[in-house]
Formats: C-alpha cells, structure tokens, sequence
C-alpha cells in the first residue's frame, strides 16, 4: 500500500488557520521561555532563563495502531546542540488520563538543509491512544531561539523489516597449532554457519594467531600480518563465496608496530573496515602490542556495526562511543570476557551484541539483555534479527522519549553536556 500523500494528508493545521489552534504551554510559570508567532513560524526565545522548558502545542486526534510521521523544519540561533535543545516530540493522549501515564515519541535525529535544520522520525501509536499532542520544545537555552516551520503529522507506514542472520562462534585451535592449522579451522566454522545461512560471520580474536606458542617482541612481529594477508585473504574468500559479511580479530602488522586488530570483509570479497584494539590488556603491551586510537561504524548492506575488541568493553565508552555514531550491532571478537557486560552494554546503548571467543561462550544478546543464541562449548550458533525493531527495556508508559539511554539519546535528559566533560575532566586530574 502506498503511503498517504504528505500534502493531503498533513493533521495540523497551520500557523493562524481556522482549526486546532497551536498554544504555548510550560510546566511552570519560573520555566516559560517567550513565544511568539511570525508569518508561517513558531518563535520560541530562552529569554535569559538558563533552565527554560516550554513548546508551541497542537492535539489532533489520530487511530491507535496507526503510524505517523513527524516532519519539522527549525531555524536557529545560539543553539549548539539540537539534540540537547530542540526536542518536537508527540504525546499520545489518552483521554483525560496524566501526562506520565502517556507514551511519547521525539524526532531523533536532524540533517541540515538550506540554512535550517529538518528532522523527521516515524512512530506507531500506541493501541489505548486517541490523540496525538505535537509538542516543539526549546529547553535549558537561556540564549537560544528557534523558529519551527513546516510542520506536518501525516499518516505513514513503518519502515520494513531489516533481517538479518547473525552468526558467531566459540573457537580456538588446538595447541600446540600452526598458521595452516589457524586457516583450516576457521575455514571450517565459517562454513558451518554460512550452511546455517548467516549473512554475517563473527570469529575470535586474533584469530590467526591465537593457539600459536607464546611470542613477544620481534617473534609477535614477524608472525603479526599485514593487511591483507594470508588469514585476510581466507576471509575476503569465504566472503565472496557464501556472499556475506565475514569479521574477525588478528594480529595485524603495519610497518614497525603490532595491533590487535578488527576486519571486516563484505559479499564481494573487499575491505569494510577496520578497528583496532583501544584499550590493550594489561599483558598485551609488554608483548610489543599498541593501542589503536578511538571508535568508528562500519556500513554493511544490513546496517551500522561496529567493532569493540575483548578488554575494550569493560569500558561503558567504548560501547557508548560506537553507539553515537549509530551503531546497531556491536562485533565483540574477545579471547575471553565477563558475560554480565554483554546485557548491560546492549541495554545502554539500544544495541545488537555478537559475541565471539577463544575460551568463553558464543553469544548473540539484543537491545533489552535478553540471550538470543550461546553455546559454552566449542561450536557455532546463529540468530535471526530484525534491524528495525530495537525494542527499549524501560519499563514506562512507552515510546522513545524517557526510555533507556540509546545511542545519541544519552544527552536528552541533561541541563548541558557539562557532566560529561567533567567526567573527562577528572580522568585526566587523576594521573596528574
């Protein structure tokens, strides 16, 4: 079914039209910013006021079940952070029922275009609601103002199913192995669930080198590989061959210095991507291994994934940092890990986790904690996900807006970005 015309089909009505008229509305009298109304605008000003919460507000009644689209276009000045500061959002009423016993939903996301800022996010709402309260928010801005336009809440369709197949497995090549061994093993397993039909493949870390005797120094740099080399090689071929995403973790030579390093090879055989190693266990940098230096997603023909290596998540940064940058599913190549970390990382960050290890279990965990697949044991699991359904854990009325932090939503509720950087503050005074 085609999705309704925006023109024709647009709820609100527009600025000074006959019909539902747009109101100011603020919790209290100390919070109001000022409001104002030009041409075809809703003006709102922080006036000054450092903790400002107000919104021009419309309600038009809707069908329960249904899914709309919130589209907006805003002007701005003095406001740094549109995430932080310019929440439209909707409120599905019900009834006369309170505020808090309502489900709401706000625009995510904003690009800019022709001097302005566009956002526009697609919700269901919920079966108990028969209206929808479009509320356009200026907060904690005492020298912002923002001039919203355009406005339209039209009847819409939900985004199809993303699925995809995730595979994982719990595998280390018997000791004492060589190179031929490391590349026969996981040839193996990459087979095993590619006939299980995954279309994205996760294997350990270091898996080139992983049941190889100990090394340190020049030995780990001789036997470390430069991209791509025989192990990358085997992966760009089982890629291309069983046509999906393959990842993995190695020990990767660049010149004069090691990594532990991430790689990820799509259908056609090429390079995704790369990730190295930020934070090193303790043992790996006497051995001659460095740090990489920060995080950064991967697009894959199914979403946005991002690769955080075994001692990297006992750091709620690193998930967190992927995550910002739009993470969905969270690769974890780990020789061993805590398996407490991996539902708390998921649920932080409104993310797909797929674990895959030397010596603890395989998992594959969702947005809200739950276990989807693991084996304890030497093997391969695998689990179907739908990418466009990340589910939210908090346990409230509902929708995105006070739910669980998710991603570029960390910041919602918060005055400023001022606790953070405090944060980062104090990690530096502590070394001093």
């Amino acid at each position: 079914m085609a999705e309704p015309s925006e023109a024709n089909a647009n709820l609100l009505q527009p600025v000074g039209a006959p019909g539902p008229a747009w109101y100011t509305w603020t919790p209290m009298p100390s919070l109001a910013p000022a409001f104002a109304q030009e041409a075809e605008a809703l003006i709102i000003r922080g006036s000054g006021n450092p903790y400002c919460f107000g919104a021009w507000c419309q309600r038009v009644p809707v069908q329960p079940g249904r899914a709309y689209r919130l589209r907006v276009a805003a002007r701005t000045d003095h406001i740094g952070d549109m995430g932080l500061h310019v929440t439209p959002h909707v409120v599905w009423r019900r009834g006369d029922r309170p505020e808090e016993e309502c489900a709401q939903d706000a625009i995510r996301a904003w690009r800019a275009s022709g001097g302005m800022f566009v956002g526009d996010d697609t919700f269901l709402a919920p079966a108990d609601c028969d209206s929808a309260e479009v509320r356009l928010l200026l907060r904690y801005a005492p020298a912002g103002c923002v001039a919203f336009s355009g406005m339209a809440l039209t009847p819409a369709h939900l985004p199809g199913c993303r699925r995809v197949r995730l595979g994982t497995m719990r595998c280390c090549p018997q000791r004492p192995a060589t190179a031929a061994d490391h590349l026969r093993v996981y040839s193996e397993r990459i087979d095993q669930l590619a006939r299980l039909g995954a279309q994205l493949i996760l294997l350990p870390e270091t898996a080139n080198t992983a049941a190889l005797p100990p090394a340190r120094g020049q030995d780990l740099w001789a036997r470390a590989e430069v991209i791509p080399g025989p192990f990358c090689q085997l992966l760009a071929g089982k890629a291309r061959a069983h046509g999906c995403y393959v990842g993995a973790g190695l020990l990767e030579r660049d010149g004069e210095f090691v990594f532990n390093t991430a790689v990820l090879f799509g259908p056609e055989g090429e390079l995704v991507g790369t990730q190295r190693k930020v934070h090193p266990y303790w043992p790996e940098e006497p051995q001659g291994i460095c740090p990489g230096d920060g995080f950064a997603v991967m697009q894959t023909a199914h979403g946005t994934v991002g690769f955080m290596i075994c001692y990297d998540s006992w750091w709620p940064e690193s998930a967190r940092a992927l995550a910002l940058q739009g993470a969905e599913v969270i690769l974890f190549p780990n020789a061993g890990y805590e398996p407490r970390l991996l539902p708390a990382r998921a649920i932080d960050n409104n993310v797909y986790v797929v674990a895959a290890s030397l010596g603890s279990p395989a998992a594959i965990v969702d947005p809200v904690g739950e276990v989807l697949a693991s084996s304890a044991a030497d093997g391969v699991v695998a689990a179907d996900v739908d990418l466009a359904r990340r589910p939210k854990c908090h346990p409230n009325a509902g929708g995105n807006l006070n739910s669980a932090p998710g991603g570029a939503r960390w910041s919602r509720n918060a005055r400023s970005a001022d606790l953070y950087d405090s944060i980062a503050a104090a990690v530096r005074r502590s070394w001093r």
